[in-house]
């Protein structure tokens, strides 16, 4: 059971729970598309699948028109693209910045855990973060097991010299609860983030559930 006192510490997912990486995502996606003279894909259709990665998304958005080895060329060719512009338009969630500058005011450290591979999520970090306030970056592939695996934010914990259960891990899939729960840390589902019309985020069994980044804020003070 984790400890009922206020969190000393705020890991945050990256993807539909930090910032909209969705436009950039999409772009790449459809260069990568077009190349193969498939027809492009409304971002809308992509974004319940972006916590499930680049080759879901590609599934996503070519269905069944390419068999396996053609969907892992146009995979590769969507992550070069990516790499080359991972934020052009990629921006903080509405009332984000708010949320850091506070949390930075009260001497609450805060730190990003994704399954984004470290040569995509560190030069965004620097782009979305340039103040590198962020107290670590927990990469895919920073420790030998990513989410729901609770490898990455023991990773985090270890690194900011915090104990597990004095952590709040907010995401925007089960996984991220998942991985919180093993960790023995506390939860809490961005409801605003990338999640599918089908998912039932409330019953996967989260501490909290917030509808914009200020709840954060609003938990804490409750707790």
């Amino acid at each position: 059971m984790t400890e009922a006192r206020p969190p000393s510490t705020v890991l945050f997912d990256l993807d539909g729970t930090f910032a909209d990486t969705l436009p950039d995502l999409s772009h790449a996606l459809g260069r990568a598309m077009a190349e193969q003279n498939l027809p492009p894909v409304p971002a809308h259709v992509l974004r319940p699948v972006v916590s499930r990665g680049a080759r879901a998304m590609a599934r996503q958005a070519c269905g069944e028109a390419l068999d396996d080895d053609a969907l892992d060329g146009l995979v590769a060719h969507f992550l070069s693209f990516y790499g080359a512009a991972v934020c052009e338009h990629t921006r903080l969630i509405d009332g984000m910045q708010s949320v850091l500058d506070e949390l930075h005011r009260r001497a609450i450290p805060w730190g990003i855990v994704t399954n984004k591979r470290r040569e995509y999520s560190e030069p965004l970090m620097s782009a979305l973060d340039p103040l590198g306030r962020a107290a670590c970056i927990v990469s895919g592939d920073s420790t030998a097991n990513a989410k729901p695996h609770p490898q990455p934010l023991l990773h985090a914990c270890k690194l900011l010299g915090s104990a597990p259960a004095h952590c709040v891990y907010v995401g925007d899939a089960e996984n991220d609860v998942v991985a919180a729960r093993r960790a023995g840390m506390r939860s809490m589902v961005a409801l605003y983030g990338y999640i599918a019309p089908e998912d039932d985020p409330r019953g996967w069994r989260a501490d909290s559930t917030i509808d914009a980044p200020g709840g954060l804020l609003v938990w804490i003070d409750a707790h």
